[in-house]
């Protein structure tokens, strides 16, 4: 089983940054299959892989981030981003760049703040969260926006730079001209109800090794652990599915957070195997967090990040 995400630094820092935004729309973020938190294990084990990168690297990192797009530098604000990063799990980078050329060729000035920022480094990923203010100051008529809400960015390396690999956001207050009234916000996406539902779904199909219902549990654009896409994800249950006389898969400490436009489960994992040959057992326990959307009425696993703390 790969280990993608083995402990993690928590850093609580609170503090404003002022500058521009990233997001803007016209008025409208043998494997074990099983994803990220690292409680209980300590950052500084030498027995450990290194963490991907530093406080401060990650700090210098939204620093030149801001910089580029308070300039309105489009092509390199849009080289931050890896060739593979999503925005709220739907836009690949050709809808990325248009949404940023709009927006900078719209705006006579734009200012951000982010408050409440919080950084977790993984060995192989950092996880961004912060609250937002945005104010915009459009060329045309030189009318006034304002937005804010909630954000959260993953970046990992390429070629040794850190990059963002998916921008997540949504509204508390959606765009609006100054003095207008704050229209209602949208519905979240879904219930509780429905998310454990689903969850009870997909440890049904898991247990009975049923490839066909389990896969139909994610969606044709999900991603595992940052990297495999659909037919690495296929390729991988297949395998284990097939090497398992029985499998047993528990959650839990599940924790849920709904939003308009997904759900982020995190839980704690453990996983009981009964190998067809040879005749052994093995046990797998660690953590894993899902992001799910909504693909034509149902929800789907959009994304699927796991870590394993001990196999025994």
């Amino acid at each position: 089983m790969r280990n993608p995400l083995e402990g993690r630094r928590r850093i609580g820092m609170k503090t404003v940054i002022c500058a521009m935004f990233v997001v803007f729309l016209l008025l409208a973020g043998t494997q074990i299959p099983s994803q990220l938190i690292v409680p209980g294990v300590a950052a500084a084990d030498p027995s450990l892989p290194s963490l991907i990168a530093k406080e401060q690297e990650v700090r210098a990192f939204f620093s030149q981030y801001i910089e580029r797009y308070n300039k309105k530098e489009l092509e390199e604000f849009l080289s931050l981003f890896s060739l593979r990063a999503r925005q709220n799990q739907q836009d690949g980078l050709p809808e990325i760049r248009l949404i940023y050329t709009n927006l900078f060729n719209r705006s006579r000035s734009l200012q951000l703040s982010l408050e409440d920022m919080k950084i977790e480094i993984y060995q192989n990923a950092v996880e961004v969260r912060a609250r937002y203010l945005v104010n915009q100051v459009l060329k045309e008529g030189g009318a006034k926006k304002f937005w804010k809400g909630d954000a959260r960015w993953i970046l990992n390396k390429e070629e040794d730079r850190l990059q963002i690999l998916s921008v997540d956001y949504q509204y508390s207050v959606p765009p609006v001209l100054a003095g207008e009234k704050i229209p209602e916000p949208l519905p979240l996406l879904a219930k509780e109800d429905e998310v454990q539902q689903f969850f009870s779904n997909y440890t049904d199909q898991y247990h009975r090794k049923d490839i066909k219902g389990f896969l139909a549990c994610f969606s044709s654009k999900a991603v595992q652990n940052q990297r495999d896409g659909w037919e690495g994800i296929r390729g991988i249950y297949t395998k284990f599915f097939d090497e398992s006389r029985e499998l047993r898969y528990q959650l839990e400490g599940m924790k849920t957070e709904i939003y308009q436009n997904r759900v982020e489960v995190k839980a704690r994992f453990r996983i009981d195997q009964a190998l067809k040959k040879p005749k052994q057992e093995k046990v797998w326990i660690g953590n894993i967090r899902w992001v799910l959307g909504r693909e034509d009425g149902a929800l789907k696993i959009l994304s699927l990040d796991y870590q394993n703390e001990k196999t025994l």
